[in-house]
């Protein structure tokens, strides 16, 4: 009899395309797609998810948004949400782009409305880099506050959402990429919900079960639930980031 599968470890240095496909046969709960260093493009339409929340990641380039009739420019480490049922789509780019994004959920659900005009209006909200709309939110992943803690996700997390939880890491020193390893960072598992780990510079190990996996720059590890895991160091100079779906109260701690 084959052992049961744990995890998978994807790889997205030069990779564009889908990491986590949306007709995922283990779950419908999420959708990743990497980009890596590819000219800027316009999506075909401005178009809306019924029930899908849908979030744009930018590492590198400079990306342009029409966002329920405004135009929102996305930098590098920037997060962009979208609500659902509010019209958007990518505009226009500068430079090659490396970007991740996520859906969350992955139902059927999306509606053309209409293309993609050449004219935007002007940009407003440029100002201040953190903004948070009925739309959803535009986040700067380099802001202090937004570092190290649940940025996205139910209770403490700084912008709610009730389908993806996730927490940006950077951590420029061995001793903070390390600190709470055998105390905050406890052997678990989680019942229902499947979690990733990506790594963008430095090294994350992981003891999963009895095996101890290193995740390398541009990858990440897809852990499924029910397998026991825990965090057992980092190389630093540390940047990466953690997601889980879907969101529930089922961490057991060992």
């Amino acid at each position: 009899m084959s052992e049961p599968i744990r995890y998978i470890r994807h790889t997205f240095v030069g990779y564009s395309g889908y990491l986590v496909h949306p007709d995922c046969t283990q779950h419908e709960l999420l959708a990743v797609r990497h980009s890596d260093s590819v000219p800027s493009w316009t999506d075909p339409d401005v178009h809306l998810h019924h029930t899908a929340e849908e979030y744009y990641l930018l590492l590198r380039g400079k990306l342009w948004f029409l966002v329920a009739e405004t135009t929102i420019i996305l930098k590098p480490y920037e997060i962009l949400m979208v609500k659902p049922d509010v019209p958007h789509a990518i505009a226009r780019g500068e430079g090659l782009i490396e970007h991740f994004g996520f859906r969350a959920p992955t139902p059927n659900d999306r509606q053309s409305l209409a293309a993609v005009s050449t004219l935007l209006p002007p940009a407003t909200n440029e100002a201040q880099r953190e903004l948070v709309q009925d739309w959803g939110y535009r986040i700067p992943l380099n802001e202090a506050h937004n570092r190290n803690c649940w940025l996205i996700g139910l209770g403490a997390a700084r912008f709610h959402s009730p389908h993806f939880l996730f927490a940006y890491l950077d951590f420029p020193t061995y001793e903070a990429a390390n600190d709470g390893i055998g105390t905050r960072h406890r052997l678990h598992l989680h019942k229902e919900s499947w979690e990733y780990y990506v790594v963008l510079t430095g090294t994350k190990t992981l003891l999963v079960e009895e095996e101890e996996i290193t995740i390398q720059p541009g990858e990440m590890l897809d852990i499924f639930p029910g397998v026991k895991h825990t965090l057992s160091g980092r190389q630093a100079p540390y940047r990466g980031f953690t997601f889980r779906v879907p969101l529930l109260n089922d961490k057991v701690e060992y």
